[in-house]
């Protein structure tokens, strides 16, 4: 994510194989990528809280503190894919597309991610969790580590379950992957959605807060349709208050005004010039009757 001096604190990245082909089946591949995430975490100063090479697609749980997401991302996805395709001699395009960014929110939201993201290689039937250390391209063996990689923070994945942030608590930490997986396939694609889809995994009031946020800056990857619905209206909100204010007008002088007076039909056009707000929000938002109305009145005016 680029922004105007705004940082959103957690985002959960993935991307897959283009045609979910097998990218990082071998050693190789999965140890370039991996190569190719630490340089670019110090390149942008990323810190990774969890991060999983799978066979097909990869997920990270990071920080941009320098709001740089999509710029860094290009340099990873970019960089990879020139490395792969010069060691196989191809030219095709190596990633499914340009990667989806879902928010988290700090607390349980970021732990529950961090557990699946851990956990992918136990689900996929690839190791037990106890053995999940053993899984080469993971945060999870890195974790214990007398010294990970830099860009790697464990602190608030043991903070927030209050477990000292070491190798013991680690240990503890291990222990408490044993409780969190249960073993049950059937609950794999509802954790999947979870996780996996939407714009954000946050509570309502950390969404509102978004929802504030995302008036000044533009949508990340991956958001599309009903993802972002509610986004890009906060977006249309936040312009109408502020045209609403400079024409000394009020929600109850939209309510009590005639459909059609001269200062609604001024917003309207002024926000369909500006700003992506559709004729039934725009209708709705400025007591201006019937969607169809809004076209009309606009070329009128």
């Amino acid at each position: 994510m680029e922004s105007v001096g705004c940082k959103l604190p957690f985002i959960h990245v993935i991307n897959r194989g283009n045609y979910r082909k097998d990218l990082f089946s071998d050693a190789r591949a999965a140890g370039a990528f991996e190569k190719a995430l630490f340089e670019v975490c110090e390149k942008c100063r990323w810190i990774v809280h969890a991060y999983v090479v799978m066979s097909n697609h990869f997920h990270l749980a990071m920080e941009t503190p320098d709001a740089n997401l999509v710029s860094g991302m290009a340099w990873l996805q970019g960089t990879f894919a020139n490395r792969f395709n010069r060691v196989h001699g191809e030219r095709e395009h190596v990633f499914q597309s340009r990667y989806k960014s879902i928010l988290i929110e700090e607390g349980r939201p970021l732990l529950g991610l961090v557990n699946y993201i851990h956990l992918n290689p136990v689900r996929a039937g690839i190791k037990g969790v106890r053995d999940l250390g053993e899984f080469a391209f993971s945060s999870y063996p890195k974790f214990f580590k007398k010294s990970p990689p830099a860009c790697l923070s464990r602190s608030r994945l043991l903070g927030t379950l209050e477990f000292p942030d070491s190798i013991r608590g680690m240990r503890k930490y291990a222990e408490y992957l044993e409780t969190v997986e249960e073993g049950d396939a059937t609950k794999y694609e509802e954790l999947a959605k979870r996780y996996c889809s939407g714009w954000a995994l946050a509570s309502a009031e950390y969404r509102k807060e978004i929802k504030k946020l995302y008036a000044e800056i533009p949508e990340m990857a991956g958001w599309q349709g009903e993802d972002v619905r509610e986004l890009r209206e906060g977006k249309w909100e936040a312009e109408l208050e502020g045209r609403l204010k400079r024409a000394g007008k009020t929600a109850r002088d939209v309510a009590a005004a005639a459909k059609s007076a001269a200062w609604k039909i001024r917003i309207a056009r002024e926000l369909k010039r500006t700003t992506t707000a559709t004729n039934p929000w725009i209708a709705r938002a400025l007591a201006m009757g019937h969607p169809s109305r809004v076209p009309n009145l606009i070329s009128n005016i």
